[in-house]
């Protein structure tokens, strides 16, 4: 037995104390394990709740992606384009119907003039000669460049109402003025079945109605005409408007537009207004529940050639 093993403290193992003769500790070859850290339990919670949230998100060793791998996100991916997309032509097609059903009923029109200038019961409609000539409410020239605007009032009125163009004065006549005092011939257009009537005394309180056509139906059971400038600007520099005949009234007795009798005719001269200017100008016949109007822009320019 060695000298060391004889002089250990009885106390300590063996295994421990052993040192070798060279002075060398004769012990294990690893240190003893260390114990390990302690770790609140909350923490450890907390920890296990992060890594659940981790392995949510993104699992590495399944390879998905809240729970789902990239084969099911491309299918829900693209089931809701298509969703989107019915979803979007649905809305356009049911909006589309609506406002067709909205435009077929008369609750689209709500402002009663605007309702008079289609053909209903008991409404009439108005044509502007010769504002059509290039499809659109337009008079427009210069120095002699109208003839096409008296060939078409001839066509029209000489040879289609010449038993009235004795009332018309310079505007049932080649050239109708044109030059510097152009007439236009307000034509009552036909419609079966209308029942535009005279103004009545009780409705002539209407503020709708203007003060000279009150002054007119108080004389004669008519059917009254009125040009001016569709804005206080137009007004300002329509000039001087004459009426063949005068006053421009349509007797419902003798041109009714709900027969085959021969339409009435107004003519409407116009002088003094400037030029230069295209002028707006709105034509309106007043009658029992409102009037019907046409609109056309009279310009003729200033310049010589």
């Amino acid at each position: 037995m060695e000298l060391n093993e004889l002089n250990r403290d009885p106390s300590r193992p063996l295994n421990v104390v052993r040192i070798a003769t060279n002075g060398i500790r004769d012990g294990p070859s690893n240190p003893p394990p260390k114990p390990p850290e302690f770790i609140p339990p909350h923490i450890q919670q907390q920890e296990q709740q992060k890594r659940k949230w981790y392995k949510f998100c993104y699992d590495k060793q399944n390879k998905t992606v809240c729970d789902r791998s990239c084969t099911s996100w491309l299918y829900i991916l693209s089931y809701s384009i298509f969703y989107i997309i019915f979803l979007c032509v649905f809305t356009l097609i049911l909006l589309y119907a609506s406002l067709c059903i909205i435009k077929s009923t008369e609750v689209y029109n709500s402002e009663p003039e605007k309702l008079l200038l289609c053909p209903g019961h008991s409404n009439i409609g108005l044509t502007a000669i010769p504002t059509a000539v290039n499809k659109m409410s337009l008079i427009s020239y210069k120095d002699s460049d109208y003839v096409k605007y008296v060939d078409a009032l001839e066509n029209v009125v000489s040879k289609k109402y010449s038993d009235v163009t004795k009332q018309l004065g310079p505007c049932g006549v080649a050239p109708f003025g044109y030059g510097d005092t152009p007439c236009v011939v307000i034509k009552v257009n036909r419609h079966y079945g209308s029942s535009a009537l005279p103004l009545k005394p009780r409705s002539l309180n209407s503020t709708d109605i203007p003060r000279n056509i009150k002054l007119l139906a108080s004389t004669a059971p008519k059917l009254w005409l009125q040009c001016s400038g569709s804005s206080p600007y137009d007004t300002e520099h329509i000039g001087t408007v004459k009426y063949y005949p005068d006053p421009p009234g349509f007797d419902p007795g003798i041109y009714d537009p709900a027969n085959d009798s021969d339409t009435g005719l107004v003519g409407v001269q116009f002088s003094n207004f400037t030029k230069g200017m295209a002028l707006s100008i709105e034509c309106s016949l007043y009658y029992k529940g409102g009037k019907s109007t046409v609109d056309f822009v009279l310009y003729v320019s200033s310049l010589k050639k």
